[in-house]
């Protein structure tokens, strides 16, 4: 794990790849978007790989109780980014989850 910083603008270096970030050590500081990860709720990060807490019929889909997926990253729209988490599963492409509506699975198929 990294530091955890905020972004506080736009660098001069480089606008178009890069953003200024203001971290514990440093006040200011240039950094490559490329090399941040996004803060989401519940300390979920992209990649990670959750299961279903929710039954839930969708336009595109259908999502059942205990199905496995993947955080893909914030929510969008209409949806709080502070409370809400954008993820796929194989029956749902694009689905924004609370973190109420999932969980976390570990290694060897555990839960939290």
């Amino acid at each position: 794990d990294g530091d955890r910083g905020e972004v506080i603008g736009r660098s001069a270096s480089d606008p178009d790849a890069m953003v200024l970030c203001k971290f514990p050590q440093h006040a200011s500081f240039s950094v490559r978007v490329s090399h941040l990860e996004l803060e989401l709720p519940g300390g979920y990060r992209i990649g990670d790989s959750v299961v279903s807490n929710i039954d839930i019929t969708h336009e595109s889909g259908s999502l059942a109780r205990g199905d496995r997926g993947e955080v893909t990253g914030r929510s969008f729209g209409e949806f709080d980014p502070k409370m809400w988490v954008r993820c796929k599963f194989p029956t749902i492409p694009v689905i924004i989850l609370t973190v109420h509506q999932m969980q976390l699975e570990l290694p060897g198929g555990y839960r939290i």
